[in-house]
């Protein structure tokens, strides 16, 4: 009589369910997570704050001279548009990615950074029309934004308005998409400058 082996059936685990629903935990969890930071709104300073917490490929930006200015969205015929500002007068321009400038950009960021540092003094709803003018400092960045195991390009814009009589630099209250219709709604936090903080400006300013 020849023995017979008994051989135990190993119960194979179905795994394409259990992939599916944590596919779908995640898709919802990221839905979810996108569409709170869409609409919330952050401080200006936070978002700032948080924009540096990645690494910054690169920076590029304006300064301009104005007389007056208007931080409104328009629209006209479902066109958006802003910087209705008075009398700009283009001073300087600065891109990470040109050689020559790189040292400008260093400074913009700088300047972005350490706002942090300076002491908030007064909250208004418009900064209004000055003899001196102020300088308007355009900063755009593109930052490596990580969330978990996803990187990707994200774009900031940021406006920064100097008082050259007062000596105070301005930002918006609330950080919002830059033709979001709420920026008309926000009011302006002013900083008082130290002596680096308005060496910072005026070397950006320079058109030497």
């Amino acid at each position: 009589m020849s023995k017979k082996r008994i051989y135990s059936k190993r119960k194979r685990l179905n795994l394409i369910p259990i992939i599916i629903v944590l596919l779908i935990v995640v898709f919802v969890f990221f839905v979810v997570w996108g569409g709170t930071k869409l609409l919330s709104a952050k401080d200006y300073t936070e978002q700032i704050n948080e924009v540096f917490e990645n690494e910054i490929l690169k920076t590029t930006g304006s300064v301009c001279s104005v007389s007056k200015v208007d931080i409104n969205v328009y629209s006209n015929k479902g066109i958006k548009y802003t910087n209705r500002h008075e009398n700009i007068i283009k001073l300087n321009s600065f891109d990470s990615s040109i050689e020559t400038e790189t040292e400008k950009a260093s400074k913009a960021r700088i300047l972005l950074e350490n706002l942090k540092n300076l002491q908030k003094t007064d909250s208004v709803n418009e900064l209004l029309k000055e003899e001196n003018g102020y300088y308007w400092i355009r900063i755009d960045l593109t930052a490596n934004d990580k969330f978990l195991f996803i990187s990707d390009e994200e774009y900031y814009f940021f406006d920064l308005y100097y008082d050259k009589e007062d000596k105070k630099i301005y930002v918006k209250e609330k950080y919002f998409d830059e033709f979001s219709m709420k920026n008309n709604t926000t009011k302006l936090s002013g900083y008082v400058v130290d002596e680096q903080y308005e060496k910072l400006i005026e070397d950006l300013a320079s058109t030497k």
